[in-house]
């Protein structure tokens, strides 16, 4: 079966994946439309369930040979992924909060389950995803480019940012999500939800990259209104570690790993 799952951003999508995974002893998919480029939530998933079979874009005509949860993204048009859930036998999940009153997913969903109670923003939500080309369009483009796949970050740096994040100083957010490779050679998964006590910001159980620049997606998303993108873009620029240094961080984790084998 293909169990489709929609949500305002932040109600809990992928909270609720996670939970049904660990209650099935079968063979496990997971797909998310128009994700492939900053899969967030998918490398998230794996990192917690490495059996998770991850389809991509082109694959869809595979989901139903295990199953399948489709992630739909908040910002995706129902009607529009419409044919691809009428090609299976669909089962579709509308999580919803108890204050939000959404018709169309109502109408839409087979199952209504309560979500995570969101902040709504004072404006139209904006969407600002990590732009993983490394030509972009145009000057704008790369004003606002903020290239992370094959980069690395400084930590100390990341944190401050994602602090100035979640506190308004680039706009209104009210969901920030994001992977990033470190200099300790972890991939980290940050997640924040505006009236959320509680900042996630932790690494996933993926190996280790110690050898030059990592061969690994990552990037961010962030939902919000009044978003400076431009200036989020150029901070996270900032936090990036010097090619020129990778090389002496990979080498000084590696020299700390090997003492603490000798040490055991």
């Amino acid at each position: 079966m293909i169990i489709a799952i929609a949500s305002p951003p932040g109600a809990g999508k992928t909270h609720w994946i996670h939970q049904q995974i660990a209650q099935i002893d079968k063979p496990v998919g997971y797909f998310s439309p128009q994700t492939d480029s900053i899969p967030i939530d998918a490398t998230y998933l794996q990192s917690e369930y490495p059996q998770l079979k991850l389809y991509q874009t082109g694959e869809e005509a595979e989901l139903d040979k295990t199953t399948t949860y489709v992630e739909i993204p908040w910002y995706l048009d129902l009607a529009g992924i419409e044919p691809l859930l009428q090609t299976f036998n669909s089962h579709r999940v509308a999580i919803i909060p108890d204050d939000t009153d959404s018709a169309e997913l109502k109408t839409w969903a087979d199952e209504i389950i309560p979500g995570d109670r969101i902040t709504k923003p004072t404006t139209a939500l904006q969407i600002h995803r990590g732009v993983l080309t490394s030509d972009p369009a145009s000057a704008q483009d790369a004003r606002e480019c903020a290239r992370l796949t094959g980069e690395i970050l400084d930590f100390d740096s990341l944190a401050t940012f994602w602090l100035e994040l979640t506190q308004g100083a680039y706009g209104e957010v009210v969901r920030a999500k994001g992977i990033f490779d470190l200099e300790d050679g972890l991939i980290y998964h940050g997640d924040f939800k505006l009236g959320k006590s509680e900042l996630e910001f932790k690494p996933l159980n993926l190996p280790r990259w110690l050898n030059g620049k990592p061969n690994r997606k990552s990037g961010f998303e962030i939902v919000g209104s009044n978003l400076d993108k431009a200036e989020i873009a150029q901070t996270v620029r900032d936090c990036c570690v010097p090619e020129s240094a990778i090389n002496y961080y990979q080498q000084q984790v590696k020299e700390s790993l090997a003492t603490e084998l000798e040490v055991v």
